[in-house]
């Protein structure tokens, strides 16, 4: 390995998140409150990796945010199951060794996602869920609440419509969407995190692929860092992130291309979202087969763009 690849370069950064994926209602509006939402703490992470801040810590203090702001579906206004309970899912993983974990179906655990990083940093193992998941959280030390913390009145509107109209939805069909960010650093490593509540009036214990490490979230600084939102169950069928892994490392495919024919696949098993991907070689994808993909992005140029339709503008 080439050791100076690891020297610092700023110009090696790179950042993108994402707010979920889905179709907008008619008086959706221009979406003001999500745009400086997703500027914001883009922002944020910029900052950090310009003051020399690893990618991990990037990806982990967007996606914290995030799971903090309501407008999304991630920790605080997270969507609800069918019994009306938030069941929360994250996962982060690490490109420099594929160091990663990941957490499913807790409520009373403050921040999945920094759930999800005690689990890789701190424990034997890879993933947790349920009960067994807020156990650890807790032997760890970190932040508890309740079920009720991350309960808003939007979300109880949505789950009561949904009901209504006996459908499970997308995020953005009916509100805002799962939460991720990925990063490259000034060192050249890789990171990817990925933060959701699932899908409205999802069956309770239903998981998607946000915590499957491979297929929702996904870094190895080889290829390529991954955080996906969509239809679970289709992106789980397509193996999404593993499949633009091995057609960039083993193929040579570019990462757009990756990425296409991966949503291709999603299609194919009828599902929609998209994903934010950053390749080893700085490249940035934002690709989506549903309507808007609420995203944000730090480029090659340095500057922080914020885009929802396809028509807003993409890397």
């Amino acid at each position: 390995m080439n050791t100076t690849f690891y020297d610092i370069d700023p110009s090696r950064i790179r950042f993108a998140l994402h707010g979920g994926a889905g179709e907008l209602g008619p008086d959706a509006g221009p979406q003001d409150a999500q745009r400086a939402a997703l500027s914001r703490i883009a922002a944020a992470a910029q900052t950090l990796l310009l003051d020399g801040g690893s990618a991990l810590d990037a990806v982990t203090l967007a996606v914290q945010q995030l799971e903090d702001c309501p407008l999304f579906n991630a920790g605080i206004g997270a969507v609800l199951n069918r019994d009306g309970q938030p069941e929360l899912d994250a996962a982060i993983m690490r490109g420099e060794d594929r160091g990663c974990g990941a957490v499913a179906g807790v409520s009373r655990v403050g921040s999945p996602i920094q759930l999800a990083r005690a689990i890789m940093e701190q424990t034997p193992h890879v993933f947790f869920a349920g009960t067994g998941a807020e156990q650890i959280a807790e032997q760890l030390g970190l932040p508890m609440t309740t079920a009720e913390h991350f309960i808003t009145p939007q979300r109880l509107r949505q789950l009561a419509a949904a009901k209504k109209a006996g459908a499970i939805v997308l995020d953005h069909d009916a509100a805002f969407g799962t939460v991720g960010a990925v990063a490259r650093d000034a060192r050249g490593h890789l990171a990817a995190a990925t933060s959701t509540g699932g899908l409205t009036n999802k069956l309770p214990g239903r998981i998607g692929d946000t915590p499957v490490i491979g297929v929702g979230t996904f870094a190895d600084d080889s290829s390529c860092a991954i955080s996906c939102t969509g239809t679970g169950e289709a992106f789980i069928r397509a193996g999404f992130a593993n499949a633009v892994h091995a057609r960039i490392a083993w193929n040579d495919w570019t990462l757009p291309a990756a990425c296409d024919a991966a949503l291709e696949a999603v299609k194919h098993y009828e599902g929609r979202g998209g994903c934010i991907a950053i390749g080893c070689d700085g490249a940035i994808v934002t690709a989506f087969n549903s309507q808007c993909l609420y995203r944000a992005w730090v480029g090659a140029d340095g500057v922080l763009q914020v885009a929802i339709l396809a028509e807003d503008g993409k890397p």
